[in-house]
C-alpha cells in the first residue's frame, strides 16, 4: 500500500498579513511615542505642561482607541497572522493606559 503524501502547510508562510493589524500597530506605536515624548518634554520643562501637550495626549488617545478597534476587527479575519493583531492590541492598550494616567495626574 502506498502512502499518500499531503502538502504540508508551514506555520506562518500560508497566512497573510492583515492591513488592519499593520495599521493598528502603526497607530499604537505613534500614539505611544507621542505620549512618552510629551511626558519627557513636560519633565524637561520643570513639570509645567503646555496646552499643546494636552492636545497631543487627547489626540494620542483618539489614535489608540482607533487602533484598538482595528486590532479587534483584524483578529476576526480568517487566514491572517493573529500575532500582529495581538501586538496592536498591546501597543494600543499601553497607549490608552498612558493617556488615562496623564489625564488623571493632570486633574490632581
Amino acid at each position: 500500500m502506498e502512502s499518500v503524501k499531503r502538502p504540508r502547510k508551514l506555520l506562518f508562510l500560508h497566512k497573510r498579513k492583515s492591513p488592519k493589524a499593520l495599521f493598528s500597530i502603526f497607530l499604537g506605536a505613534l500614539s505611544l511615542l507621542s505620549g512618552v515624548l510629551t511626558i519627557a518634554f513636560t519633565v524637561q520643562n520643570g513639570g509645567e505642561a503646555r496646552v499643546a501637550y494636552g492636545a497631543v495626549i487627547l489626540l494620542s488617545l483618539l489614535f489608540s482607541v482607533t487602533g484598538m478597534i482595528l486590532a479587534m476587527l483584524s483578529r476576526q479575519e480568517e487566514d491572517t497572522m493573529f500575532l500582529l493583531s495581538y501586538c496592536g492590541m498591546v501597543l494600543n492598550g499601553l497607549s490608552i493606559l498612558l493617556s488615562c494616567l496623564v489625564v488623571y495626574y493632570g486633574i490632581l
